[in-house]
């Protein structure tokens, strides 16, 4: 048991090793997230988010078009050391949503589970 998890410890090592800084930017073409600059443009143009939005956005162009649970958004933008207070959650997911209005990006809600990431070319399908 002790030999997989070290070897499994070992993969990801070279696996962060070897592509730095790849996981650290989302960009389809239309939509760029670079996560740790706190960057986001919309098909060229800077968007200006707070950083709390920005973290909500990161978390889930980090999985796009795939459900994020309220729950983990809650803890990646505020930590665990908060309880989830969903209110506040779905006030910030408004003013987002807000700020995306004019971009072919829209944030969708699964009620009761969570939210997902839209993008330009998945909208256009619906």
């Amino acid at each position: 048991m002790e030999n997989l998890m070290s070897t499994t410890e070992m993969s990801l090592t070279d696996r962060k090793g070897a592509q730095p800084g790849v996981d650290d930017i989302y960009d389809d073409g239309y939509l760029r997230v670079e996560h740790k600059n706190y960057y986001v443009a919309c098909a060229g143009q800077s968007l200006k988010l707070p950083r709390t939005e920005f973290l909500i956005l990161s978390r889930l162009a980090r999985s796009p078009e795939r459900i994020v649970t309220a729950e983990e958004l809650w803890e990646y933008a505020w930590g665990s050391d908060k309880p989830v207070n969903m209110e506040s959650l779905h006030v910030y997911i408004y003013r987002l949503r807000n700020k995306l209005t004019t971009s072919k990006i829209s944030i969708d809600t699964m009620v009761n589970v969570g939210y997902r990431l839209l993008l330009a070319h998945s909208t256009a399908s619906q």
